[in-house]
């Protein structure tokens, strides 16, 4: 049953996971960090750029009697030159948070062929087999393959050039989202803006904002970012850590 809760926790990080280090298309609030975590890895493995940051994703909501939510994550994050990568999350407010700060490590080793979720409390490690994600770095946020979808008029995206942001050379792109009067019961329309800046270099988000009437606004950023070779011990389970592998799915594969 522990190992269950712990997958459980890794899957709910998961579904907002990673704009320290993965980058999606929707900006904020959208399939990575600014939801409040950061866990989540580059579709390409990303080799030859290591680095490794500090991270802080802020959630706010405010209610219409003022009363105001804020859920905070704050971390560490890495990537060696082989193209390994570490999380290190504490989770503050929110469902996963509400008892107190809690923290989650990740460990993604492509080199190996598993992924490990580690538990502090129990000194334990989920592994979970991966597939080694294609070698490359030509990927950029909201590339895809299929179908070109057609314009919508809704969404206008604004180029913002180029940056130095948090020390490192950053494109930007705005993205604003309006929906209709009457689409879903609004009597207004709803607006909905996003801003996110890419390093081309590292392939990571170093700076994101994300502001929804219905959601409230968050903001993430990646600090004192070092392109220096990290430590190898963050990329290993500690000797100390009972290693057990995930319950196994379809067609027996973790």
């Amino acid at each position: 049953m522990r190992i269950n809760r712990t997958l459980m926790i890794m899957a709910l990080l998961s579904t907002s996971a990673a704009w320290a280090q993965m980058a999606g298309p929707g900006g904020p609030g959208r399939g990575g960090g600014p939801r409040g975590s950061f866990s989540g890895h580059s579709r390409k493995l990303v080799t030859g750029e290591p680095y490794s940051a500090d991270v802080t994703n802020t959630v706010t909501k405010t209610l219409p009697d003022s009363n105001v939510i804020q859920h905070v994550t704050t971390g560490h994050v890495a990537r060696d030159s082989q193209g390994r990568t570490y999380s290190q999350e504490t989770v503050t407010g929110g469902m996963l948070g509400q008892k107190g700060p809690k923290t989650f490590t990740f460990i993604s080793d492509p080199v190996g062929g598993y992924s490990y979720t580690l538990n502090a409390d129990t000194k334990t490690a989920i592994r979970r087999a991966i597939h080694t994600p294609e070698a490359g770095s030509s990927w950029t946020p909201g590339t895809h393959t299929g179908k070109t979808r057609p314009a919508n008029p809704n969404v206008v995206e604004t180029d913002l050039g180029t940056q130095t942001i948090n020390g490192v050379t950053a494109t930007g792109k705005r993205t604003t989202r309006t929906i209709p009067a009457g689409q879903m019961g609004n009597t207004l329309p709803i607006v909905s803006t996003s801003e996110s800046w890419f390093s081309p270099d590292l392939k990571v988000m170093v700076s994101s904002k994300h502001t929804d009437p219905r959601e409230g606004d968050s903001v993430y950023a990646l600090t004192n970012i070092s392109r220096s070779e990290p430590s190898a011990s963050l990329f290993t389970v500690p000797s100390d850590y009972t290693i057990k592998d995930a319950p196994t799915g379809h067609g027996g594969k973790h």
